[in-house]
Formats: C-alpha cells, structure tokens, sequence
C-alpha cells in the first residue's frame, strides 16, 4: 500500500512528474482503509548537471503574482510564455465562473466529509496488518533474500552493497510483523521506503532521476495522522506505519501511541483544518507545540470569538499519545467541512501559488497529487495519494481516443472548473475555467520534457502554477507528443448533487 505518485504498482518514468513532475509512485494503490522530506537537508553538488536549465523559485508560503498582459515579462529567466500571459491568481478564473455557486450539494458534501473521516481514522479500526513482508520489504527483494544495492547515495555515486547491507540488517526483515499499535504523528513528518534519512536517486545523469528525487521518499505526513504501527527497526528508531493513504517506514519520535481513551477524546466528531504553511501551534502560554501545514487536520477543543482551540497530539516521555490544547486564528484554520465553490478553491489555492515542487512531499513542499490532496482536505473530500488514483475518484471521462482539439472540446464541455482533475501518466491538475477562450488548470509541476539535440533534458518550471494545456509549447526544443495536451489521458469530475 505504499503509495505517492505514479500509476499501478512501480515506478514509472513520465515527462511531468518524477521524470518532470510526480511524486514516488506506490507499491499498491489503494490502502487498507481506502483508496489510495525528510527533514535532512541533503547537500548536493549541484541541481543535476543535465537538468542545466533555469529553475524558478518560490517562496514556502508561496504567494499570487498580479496578473499580466499578454508580451509582458513576469518572472524568473527561464520562465515559459503561459507564466507570463496568465494570470497566477486563482481569483481570477472563479470569478469568471460564478464564485459562490456551491459546487456540491449539502447532502453529498455531507456524506464526502462522513467518507473522509471514516478512511482518515481507518488504521485506528484495524484488526491486523494489511502489508505482506513481500510488499514492505520489496526494495530488498523481499523478507529473505539478500537485496542487491540500488541506486545512488547522496555523494551521487552509487550506494555500496556494505551500506545496504547495513540497511538491510536494521530493517529487521525476519521479525516482521514484530508490533501491533495504534498510533499518532506528534509533528509533520516523513515516511519512506526504508529506515533511513539517506537519499537514493536515480542516476544522476539522467534527465529527472537526481536531485530532488529520492526514491526512499514516499510522502509528508501532518501532524494528528492516525496509524498502525506495525513493525520496528533493529535500532529502534524507525517504525512501519500504515495511514490511510501510505505505508512505510517512519522515525519513531515522531510518533505516540495511543490508547483507547485517547483515541474516544480525538475522535470527537468535531475537526479544523489548518488552511496556510507553517503556522506554529503554541499551548496557552504561548510556547510552541508543532506545526500545522495546509491540509493538517486536528479535533476541535472549543472556540471563542476569530479563534478556535484545537488538541493538538504530543508524545510523552514514555512515548504514549496525550494531547495540548493550541489557539488557533480563523485566518489560519477552519471548521470542516468548508463549503466547497470555485472562490473558496481559489482562496486555499493561491496559498500554494508560487510554492517550490517537493518530490513525495520533500523539505514538505508538495508534488501535484499532494497539492490536489491537501486543497480538498478543508472541504471534507477525500483524494488517494497518488495521481492515478486520483483521476478515478470522482467521475471518470476517458480522453484516449480522443485528438488534441477533441480533449480540449470535452474538458470546455463536461469539466466543472475548480472541482475536475485533469490527468496524464503521472501527473494530476486542477481545471479552473478558461482564460480568454483557452482552457487553464493549476498544478505543481516540476518540468517539461526537452530534447537537447538527442539528449533527453528538462525545462524546470518547479512550482504551482497557473498554465494552459500546453505549457511550453512556444520552447523549440519541446516536441508536441511530449506536452501536456498530447498526453492527457482522462479527467475525473466530482459529484455535485
């Protein structure tokens, strides 16, 4: 059930995601519970000698750019023509379609959210582990066999079979499953493909197989994630979780577990959903607690005036859950679910506007399925991790036989702007409306797909931008089957009465 970005069940290369854009793929995907950055910073040489093209920026609380006229420059060298035409306001296009019309009835919206909390509380239900040791340990080539080394190390030079030996041996692979506890995360965490803060890409000198993609990295998890833990490495200081989302491997001071009086308290009914990055969560006396990110989901303890205070989940010295309650503005948090039409997508996604692309969730910025995840979370609906899986969460339209004008046609013609995800192997978009007739869409991505004389490259974009269909196309070196357009495969609609 490890899970993040790709489709089916191992990595795949695409032009957009990890091999220009995507998140870790999984190793199944769906979860147990439903459908399916570190925080080391890793000091590299360089951002990959062949992705030696500009990058753009963006700063983690991101930030909209006012909107542009058409030949105007906005931006970093290296930017591309849609990000100079474009509007990067969200504003902008739900303006254009009827802001406030909800974009879900009460009645659905109300069994979403029902949906929502029954698969974030799943692990908490379980009655056993849902991982087989083939699937937990399949970088190593399973429970027994001795795994050859894979990859290469944060030197950029391959591990060494001693170094993954060594990483075999803390994995514990023979006691496997060697715990059964229902746990919490007490801080924003990582969870990855084995138990280590090491990196390990692919060759560096590769077009989108270095730098920033570690493929130990599976995902970001937010403070108050409900798991199962499940196994414990040798040294102690990993643990197998298994969310909702994901499964893997987790260090274990950042989690607590709980027992079954913390779980009825949290589990109240009542929830918040922390809607800007980095708002640091302080107890009553103002000393910090944690961290909530966009998408972080916490009980509501009480609220008074503009503030609501939350409980927030610490781990005591013996390592059990308890919980502190943390003051909260309405600016940084609301009440789930929030109503759900174009301005309010609009308002949560211009939050992430500008923001830098994170492979899996790395250094907690967030790939395009993760940003499509945590823009629903506040309205109580629910997205699987990965992009594929995420295509076929609401109602699924089929573009593949269909030719570039014809896809265009069926999005302008079924696509409900700001609640239809557009997909392509790999990837995942939100559609937002069109922009003087031409169909747009919001997306984290990190590049386009190059071709330097022969030589597979990549055109960094590396942030949540507004584009059209065809970011890139003006570029000489991309060719049209490689642009978004050309690839796009399906879009999924979500339901709304």
């Amino acid at each position: 059930m490890i899970v993040a970005d790709a489709q089916g069940g191992r990595r795949e290369a695409s032009p957009y995601d990890r091999r220009g854009g995507k998140g870790p793929s999984p190793r199944n995907a769906k979860g147990p519970f439903g459908a399916a950055g570190s925080r080391w910073l890793v000091l590299i040489l360089a951002l990959c000698c062949t992705l030696a093209l500009a990058g753009c920026g963006g700063t983690r609380g991101g930030g909209k750019a006012a909107p542009t006229d058409e030949g105007a420059f906005s931006g970093p060298r290296g930017s591309i023509a849609d990000l100079r035409k474009l509007p990067q306001d969200l504003l902008v296009y739900a303006r254009e379609n009827n802001p406030d019309r909800p974009l879900m009835s009460a009645a659905e919206q109300a069994r979403q959210n029902a949906r929502f909390d029954s698969l974030f509380f799943g692990p908490w239900e379980a009655v056993r582990s849902s991982v087989p040791a083939s699937e937990a340990f399949a970088i190593f080539g399973g429970q027994h066999k001795r795994g050859k080394a894979r990859g290469w190390a944060e030197n950029l030079q391959p591990w060494t079979q001693e170094n993954w030996d060594r990483l075999m041996a803390n994995a514990a692979r023979e006691a496997y499953p060697s715990r059964f506890d229902k746990a919490i995360t007490v801080r924003p965490t990582v969870l990855r493909e084995a138990p280590t803060d090491k990196p390990r890409f692919g060759n560096p000198s590769e077009a989108g197989e270095g730098y920033p993609f570690d493929m130990f990295f599976y995902s970001s998890l937010p403070v108050g994630m409900p798991l199962l833990v499940v196994h414990a490495s040798a040294d102690g200081a990993w643990v197998f979780v298994e969310t909702g989302l994901v499964s893997g491997w987790v260090p274990t001071a950042d989690t607590a577990v709980t027992d079954a009086s913390f779980r009825s308290q949290y589990r109240n009914g009542r929830y918040a959903v922390v809607v800007r990055d980095d708002v640091p969560l302080l107890d009553g006396a103002g000393r910090y607690v944690t961290t909530g990110n966009l998408g972080t989901m916490l009980p509501v303890s009480s609220s008074s005036g503009s503030a609501l205070t939350l409980m927030a989940p610490v781990r005591d010295p013996q390592g059990r859950a308890v919980t502190v309650p943390v003051r909260v503005s309405s600016l940084d948090a609301v009440r789930k679910p929030l109503p759900l039409t174009a301005k309010a997508v609009a308002e949560i996604g211009n939050r992430m506007m500008g923001q830098p692309y994170g492979w899996g969730g790395f250094l907690f910025n967030r790939d395009c399925s993760l940003a499509m995840r945590d823009l629903f979370i506040p309205f109580g609906v629910w997205l699987p991790r990965n992009s594929a899986a995420q295509a076929k969460a609401w109602r699924y339209v089929g573009f593949v036989k269909s030719s570039p004008a014809g896809k265009e046609s069926l999005i302008k013609d079924e696509g409900v702007p700001f609640a239809t995800l557009l997909w392509l192997r790999g990837h995942i978009t939100l559609y937002v409306g069109t922009y003087k007739g031409q169909p747009v869409m919001f997306h984290n991505m990190w590049g386009i797909r190059t071709d330097e004389g022969g030589r597979e490259g990549r055109h960094i974009i590396g942030r949540a931008v507004v584009t059209s269909l065809q970011p890139g196309a003006e570029l000489p070196n991309v060719r049209s089957e490689n642009l978004i357009l050309s690839r796009l495969r399906g879009m999924s609609v979500l339901r709304y009465d």
